[in-house]
């Protein structure tokens, strides 16, 4: 039995189809929030200056920051809440859902404040990344309840009112920071109708009589070390944003962004498959099934090739054939093909080791994962915080890759004998 090898290759038509059809209900709604967001860089990328670029970039990583920390500190404690009927847990967690959402705003909204940008500009910022944290909450809880169409139902919503507003925007030429901040947060909060009376009444619930104190037992047992394991992760997955950012400044991050942009697609399905595959996982290690495992395994890290090898052919063709749509602020061709390769090369690690990642937490390995993130994230920022100061923010994106791989080879070893267990 071999992880970890992407297995596009080996895999006929029939098989290509059966992934399609398996997928496509989870992978269509991100790829509708990855498409209206590229719609939003684009118009950005061309319309405001590199700075302001840099800040809406930026926002956006910090964003997938907060929704990750949303996972690891709400979704997984709530999963096994839910499941195993702990209202007064469940109750906790929605409180805390609401709390977490006020930190995230404030936070954001003082980074973008401390980018160069005026209250009235960072707030619909900082309440979108905020509002956008919320809604991965509920729509991760939306999976664990079986109820995938309104997951996808939110996701289609946000991305046509995005795509409509933009519209609006490009029609009337009053593309701005400020509106565009609006449009993605009136989007992000009609988004949330989709989940329905049951979801809210939920949260109301958890409001009324959620204490923080029952809680504390889910951190401690599944949350902590999820935490940590985020906090590192992060580090090693966007050190380069912080760091140019901070040292070069937000318009030294604009190219950086384009790169990462261009990977937007397959990023937003490496963040939604996990929640597909994390309870077939579960399930199949409790049943001590490793066919089944190994199947999982194959069909995830097939589905990620496909999705990569989609995201770099429309990454390739707008390079291409279509530069100018990139290129309009000033920045060379070859700056953005080299910024897009060395993102390229670090979204392949990724779609390697994503499926790894969400078996080692199906395994409960959540203090393994906190130490290796831990090492990576060293291997990242001193690399990207070495490659900035010698060859530029551009350059930066290698470290980031040197800290995937060294998550990569650490991973390989612990998702075998994770994988062995499921045999013993």
């Amino acid at each position: 039995m071999t992880l970890a090898a992407p297995i596009l290759a080996k895999t006929g038509s029939g098989t290509k189809l059966a992934l399609v059809r398996r997928y496509f209900p989870s992978v269509v709604g991100p790829l509708a929030v990855s498409g209206a967001h590229f719609l939003a860089s684009l118009l950005f990328l061309r319309n405001l200056d590199a700075a302001e670029f840099g800040i809406f970039s930026f926002v956006l990583v910090v964003s997938g920051f907060a929704m990750s920390i949303s996972g690891a500190g709400l979704v997984l404690p709530a999963t096994r809440s839910m499941v195993g009927g702990d209202a007064r847990t469940t109750a906790a967690i929605f409180r805390l859902a609401l709390v977490a959402g006020a930190v995230f705003a404030a936070g954001l909204t003082l980074a973008a404040m401390a980018g160069g940008l005026a209250l009235s500009h960072a707030a619909p910022l900082g309440l979108f990344g905020a509002v956008l944290a919320y809604r991965w909450f509920a729509r991760s809880l939306a999976y664990v309840e079986g109820r995938a169409a309104a997951a996808i139902f939110s996701d289609m919503l946000y991305g046509l009112t995005v795509a409509a507003g933009l519209g609006a925007m490009a029609l009337t030429h009053r593309v701005s920071l400020r509106l565009g901040g609006e449009v993605l947060l009136l989007a992000a909060l009609l988004s949330l109708a989709a989940f329905g009376r049951d979801f809210f009444r939920l949260q109301w619930q958890g409001l009324k009589s959620g204490r923080l104190r029952h809680y504390l037992p889910a951190f401690r047992d599944v949350t902590a070390w999820s935490l940590l394991g985020v906090a590192m992760t992060e580090i090693t997955l966007n050190a380069h944003a912080y760091l140019v950012t901070f040292i070069n400044g937000p318009g030294a991050f604009a190219l950086p962004a384009l790169g990462m942009l261009l990977m937007r697609p397959v990023s937003l399905v490496q963040m939604a498959l996990p929640d597909l595959e994390r309870p077939a996982m579960l399930r199949a290690l409790a049943a001590r099934d490793g066919a089944r495992l190994d199947r999982i395994l194959f069909e995830f890290q097939s589905a990620l090739a496909l999705a990569l090898l989609a995201t770099l052919l429309l990454a390739g063709a707008l390079l291409l054939f279509a530069p100018n749509l990139l290129l309009r602020q000033g920045y060379g061709l070859g700056d953005a093909a080299a910024a897009a390769l060395l993102a390229a090369a670090i979204m392949a690690v990724r779609s390697v080791r994503a499926p790894l990642g969400v078996l080692l937490q199906a395994a409960g390995e959540f203090k393994a994962l906190a130490r290796l993130s831990a090492r990576a994230a060293i291997v990242a920022i001193l690399s990207t915080l070495a490659l900035l100061l010698t060859f530029g923010p551009v350059a930066s994106l290698g470290g980031i890759l040197l800290g995937d791989l060294v998550i990569l080879a650490g991973m390989k070893p612990l998702a075998r004998k994770a994988r062995q267990a499921a045999d013993a």
